[in-house]
């Protein structure tokens, strides 16, 4: 599950994620990778799980030996688009620790 999914998406087309796309639409690639850090880390992606550059990085390793190098990369990729989204919308400040308002 990804919090605020629906916001991520708005978020990363209004930064010009996917314009030129002519086959895939990178905003679906984009959420197929959180989804997949969700699958391997088995949490919810949330503003606080993608808190900063050092967790991503820490999660990314976490997925070493479950996905190819190329996946965990494009994984990083859509981690920072979000971790963007959520200092951006203020979601990151808004929650508590678990997740929890």
């Amino acid at each position: 599950m990804i919090l605020y999914e629906n916001e991520y998406r708005t978020f990363i087309e209004s930064r010009g994620v996917g314009q030129n796309d002519k086959v895939a639409s990178s905003v679906e690639s984009y959420v197929s990778y959180l989804r997949s850090v969700s699958k391997g880390t088995e949490q919810y992606i949330t503003p606080q799980l993608i808190a900063s550059e050092e967790r991503i990085e820490e999660i990314a390793q976490s997925l070493v030996g479950k996905y190819a190098a190329g996946t965990i990369n494009n994984c990083k990729s859509a981690m920072r688009q979000y971790l963007a989204f959520a200092k951006v919308t203020g979601h990151l400040n808004e929650l508590g620790v678990n997740g929890v308002r």
